[in-house]
């Protein structure tokens, strides 16, 4: 079993822009950086996405309440429009520590990758001694949190990459935003189930950087009126296919569904 593991960390700011925006955005970053070259030519790939969590949705509300420390487990693929059970997916742990990003991830078939994130017994997965430490820490998290799959996130990206002076700084616009939390498996082809969970004019662009946002793109965002908003994708869709509210109150009174 060949696995990756790919940790980095990051700061990142979210804005929602509109179309006229966008257009403006992306034809002046062209200028200054590079389309992503694991994309089509001018950067563009697909982003799917299966978000675990656990039956009192922590990881929601955890982003919700604002905690400063928060974690969520997410098997993605990268331009996949058909998964097999031996495609190569990762399994991703997202955490935030204050305004610090990191991202830790594995490479593994998809069936290993579900077996994983299952709580599936470690010596049954043949993970390799140098991957097992990130392995153990997703192990733990499915087993003490009984994480579970509990939605689907699909949406098309276009992103930039820093050049040379700006290697730590990477730019990504995310529109066709869609979700669905029903048949919570990325073998399905199927797609009907998708609905926009955001309005279809809507892009996410997420400015991510290592230390600080280069002088000149500050420029760019305030030349075209870019607004910090905290916006998150999964809560997002999460709260379009469920009234968390109802379980929250559940939740609190000690029942369960």
């Amino acid at each position: 079993m060949a696995a990756i593991i790919k940790s980095f960390n990051r700061f990142e700011l979210k804005y929602v822009i509109d179309r006229l925006q966008r257009h403006h955005l992306v034809t002046d970053l062209a200028k200054y950086m590079h389309p992503d070259r694991y994309g089509t030519q001018t950067g563009e790939y697909l982003i799917t996405s299966m978000y675990y969590d656990s039956r009192d949705y922590k990881a929601y509300w955890d982003k919700i309440e604002g905690h400063r420390f928060r974690r969520k487990v997410r098997i993605r693929t990268y331009g996949q429009t058909f998964v097999t059970p031996e495609t190569e997916v990762f399994v991703e742990i997202k955490q935030r520590i204050d305004k610090t990003l990191q991202k830790k991830r594995l490479l593994l078939p998809y069936q290993a990758a579900l077996d994983l994130c299952g709580g599936r017994d470690l010596d049954e997965l043949n993970i390799t001694p140098e991957d097992r430490p990130l392995a153990e820490e997703i192990h733990y998290l499915s087993k003490t949190l009984d994480l579970r799959p509990v939605c689907v996130i699909t949406y098309n990206r276009l992103a930039f990459n820093g050049t040379y002076y700006d290697s730590g700084l990477r730019i990504t616009f995310d529109n066709q935003l869609k979700s669905r939390v029903h048949d919570l498996s990325l073998l399905s082809p199927d797609t009907s189930q998708n609905n926009y969970f955001a309005p279809h004019t809507w892009t996410v662009m997420e400015v991510k950087v290592n230390n600080r946002v280069p002088y000149w793109a500050t420029q760019l965002l305030s030349k075209y009126n870019c607004t910090l908003r905290r916006v998150g994708k999964y809560c997002t869709a999460l709260q379009n296919g469920k009234d968390l509210r109802y379980q929250r109150r559940t939740t609190e009174l000690g029942i369960r569904n």
